[in-house]
């Protein structure tokens, strides 16, 4: 009995090894079969994808061999005299949430972003984002985005423009894979959580650089390109308050600025680093000045603001504090104009005998008008282009919720001098933005009362 099991277990042996090779080789076919073996095709598609802009050797890690690269483009960059708004609208991806979309256009109107005073210094409303310094742009809901020039001027638009906004959003199966997955079946881009990681924020700031410089090269701008970011800042204060005590802001001091609060003040700064657009604030520190200095008096200046955005970048600003009514005359009464209107910058020893124009002698507050501040703006020229300068005082007020404060006519005109010693010094400083983009030529436009 022991020989016929033996030699029926011999039989058997061959049977075995020759299903388990069958097993193997099936498991292999059917792994082709569901999608494995893409790895050279979809590395040869993000090659030539989106009209070769992509940055291929920093994307090339993203690729998956899983399943074949899905591609949606179009756009006047690959299909000339196509009525389209866009050069380049292309969207890439490989599944399970890794990917890339990036979009183009010449800009006929305003950037699609917000990009007023508050918006650079605390952006994401206050909740922090990237920006790469020496890119004008930053880290928004459709990924990087950049505004930069073509001074060549930009086809396929009817109206000519020679302004470029690009947008990159990279997706690296970790930022809601479900979610970019989704986006691609519809063609659009989603932000996920809104912030991705250091890593993923550089790559989208490097692909828009790669496909602004491709396209400014192949639209003849005659602009030199972008330089490559290689690193970007988080702008969260609590990563280390990056934005502290920047050089730019110096110029923000309690001790040698007339009409603001004395003691120290604590500065922020926008960290773009940008040639198009600045923005600088500062604030009375009741912490640092607690029994060195008495508490501010009643409508004395405990913090200032200061922005300018050229080109494309000030119709833009100008235009959203416009739809606010926070620009000089806005709401104006017929042949009424506003303070100050088309006056030439002067020094501040000219701002005591300025400052009384156009005051009314009594104004009211309300503790419902949010941040009350009177704002000053004026136009310049700054490396060839026009741009808009705005500086903004916020005085001390101690409201209850449902009160309103009376400001007298002294009050307000010293307002007034303190704003226009403000755009001076801001328009002065050594190491500020305006003298770095050599801004010449200074109208001042008026006041804005924003405490409606």
């Amino acid at each position: 009995m022991r020989g016929l099991w033996g030699r029926a277990r011999q039989r058997r042996k061959p049977l075995v090894v020759l299903m388990a090779v069958v097993g193997i080789a099936g498991a292999v076919l059917a792994t082709r079969d569901s999608g494995g073996g893409h790895l050279a095709a979809n590395q040869a598609q993000l090659r030539k994808a989106c009209d070769g802009t992509l940055p291929y050797g920093d994307l090339e890690r993203l690729v998956r061999d899983e399943r074949p690269g899905k591609l949606r483009q179009h756009g006047t960059m690959l299909a000339p005299g196509q009525e389209s708004r866009s050069l380049l609208d292309c969207s890439l991806s490989w599944g399970d949430g890794y990917g890339v979309t990036v979009h183009a256009e010449a800009l006929v109107s305003d950037v699609p972003q917000a990009v007023e005073t508050r918006n650079l210094l605390e952006p994401a409303g206050g909740h922090g984002t990237f920006v790469a310094p020496g890119t004008t742009g930053q880290y928004g809901k459709r990924g990087a985005w950049l505004v930069t020039d073509c001074l060549g001027g930009l086809g396929g638009r009817v109206r000519p423009t020679t302004d470029l906004y690009v947008t990159a959003r990279v997706t690296d199966g970790t930022d809601g894979a479900e979610e970019a997955d989704e986006a691609d079946d519809a063609g659009e881009a989603t932000a996920g959580n809104g912030k991705p990681d250091r890593a993923t924020a550089l790559l989208g700031f490097r692909t828009a650089v790669q496909v602004a410089n491709v396209l400014t090269k192949a639209q003849r701008c005659g602009s030199g390109p972008l330089a490559m970011p290689k690193t970007v800042v988080d702008t969260d204060e609590t990563h280390g308050a990056p934005g502290r005590a920047l050089r730019k802001c110096e110029w923000i001091d309690g001790s040698s600025l007339p009409g603001i609060a004395s003691g120290s003040w604590t500065t922020l700064g926008d960290l773009q680093e940008s040639t198009g657009l600045s923005a600088c604030s500062g604030e009375w520190d009741a912490q640092k000045s607690a029994g060195k200095r008495p508490r501010p008096e009643e409508w004395q200046v405990t913090e200032v603001e200061a922005a300018s955005w050229s080109g494309v970048l000030g119709r833009s600003a100008y235009d959203s504090y416009e739809r606010e009514g926070h620009v000089p005359g806005w709401g104006a009464q017929e042949g009424e104009s506003p303070s100050e209107a088309g006056s030439e910058a002067g020094s501040e020893a000219d701002s005591e005998a300025d400052a009384g124009r156009g005051v009314r002698q009594e104004d009211r507050v309300s503790s419902y008008a949010g941040r009350p501040q009177l704002a000053l703006w004026a136009q310049s020229v700054c490396g060839g282009r026009t741009t808009y300068h705005r500086v903004a005082v916020f005085p001390e007020i101690r409201l209850e919720d449902g009160e309103t404060a009376v400001i007298g006519g002294k009050d307000r005109a010293r307002l007034s001098t303190t704003a226009r010693t403000v755009l001076d010094r801001y328009l002065d400083a050594e190491d500020g933005w305006p003298v770095s983009a050599d801004c010449r030529d200074t109208k001042v436009l008026g006041e804005v009362e924003q405490w409606h």
